[in-house]
């Protein structure tokens, strides 16, 4: 799999309450890195471009997601527990360390509009994303 560029991939602001949070992309977890690399073919065969998505190697989300808990200050502790007890990102994040673990791949898309987010469920739908969810600016939007 070609390596991910990591978090410069996001353009903008990328974490929320100290957690994961890309406003605009879509992330969908798939089975496996294989599966996310035949999905970001998929997605470039539709059209997008390479700086539109990117396959994130579960090794990488394993990575990030424990130096994001294990270097996090005090105070962006208390951020982080506070998403978990609200069940929004936080909840999110601790399944995606789950499944990054059970060998999961992921997918981020450059996807600022629910129409673009629907476009993209309907060409990964054979894929069997385990999730679909779509960061908007002040929710997640839940595809699968």
């Amino acid at each position: 799999m070609q390596d991910f560029s990591g978090r410069d991939f996001f353009k903008g602001s990328d974490t929320s309450f100290g957690i994961f949070y890309p406003a605009d992309y879509l992330i969908a977890v798939l089975d496996s890195n294989e599966a996310a690399k035949k999905g970001k073919d998929i997605l470039l065969s539709a059209g997008y471009s390479e700086d539109e998505v990117a396959a994130v190697p579960n090794n990488y989300v394993i990575s990030d997601i424990e130096k994001s808990k294990n270097d996090a200050s005090f105070l962006t502790r208390i951020r982080q527990k506070f998403s978990l007890g609200m069940g929004t990102e936080g909840l999110y994040w601790e399944k995606d360390l789950e499944w990054a673990k059970e060998g999961a791949g992921f997918l981020a898309i450059y996807c600022p509009t629910h129409h673009e987010a629907k476009r993209v469920q309907r060409l990964l739908t054979h894929e069997n994303p385990k999730n679909m969810r779509r960061y908007a600016a002040m929710a997640i939007e839940k595809l699968s």
